[in-house]
């Protein structure tokens, strides 16, 4: 009977890390300042996907530091850095953005990372839009 139950918890273990899919996916944004004649739309990749959570039922009883669940967040990530055109010589035309190398299930880490609930629906140009792709300005 121990070894079955062992097993079992072994499994649903094993079942848990493989059914979350955190990983990263491509992702386009637009870039745009007010000073600036054009929007830049910068195709990158950002980490996405289910993690496994689990709810407790004794919440009052534990600190708040042990609730928080986990999220899709990066395991390793570069940054790049891109010039947006039209800008005027007193505006710094440069954006860095991060680029997800890889992703992991974990607590969300506010120093480099957004961790919003609610994704943010201004995903738009409202200028004429330039396309950046591979390090080079089309």
């Amino acid at each position: 009977m121990t070894a079955v139950f062992l097993m079992s918890m072994l499994f649903g273990l094993a079942c848990g890390q493989a059914m979350s899919f955190c990983i990263p996916t491509e992702y386009t944004m637009h870039i745009e300042r007010r000073e600036c004649a054009y929007c830049l739309t910068i195709n990158t990749t950002i980490c996405a996907g289910y993690c496994m959570t689990r709810d407790v039922s004794g919440k009052l009883l534990l600190p708040k530091y042990a609730l928080s669940q986990d999220v899709c967040t990066y395991r390793d990530f570069i940054y790049r850095t891109v010039e947006i055109p039209g800008c005027p010589l007193h505006v710094a035309p440069y954006f860095s953005y991060p680029v997800a190398l890889s992703c992991k299930c974990g607590k969300c880490n506010t120093d480099y990372s957004d961790c919003i609930h609610e994704a943010i629906k201004t995903n738009y140009c409202t200028k004429p839009q330039k396309s950046y792709l591979v390090g080079f300005s089309v």
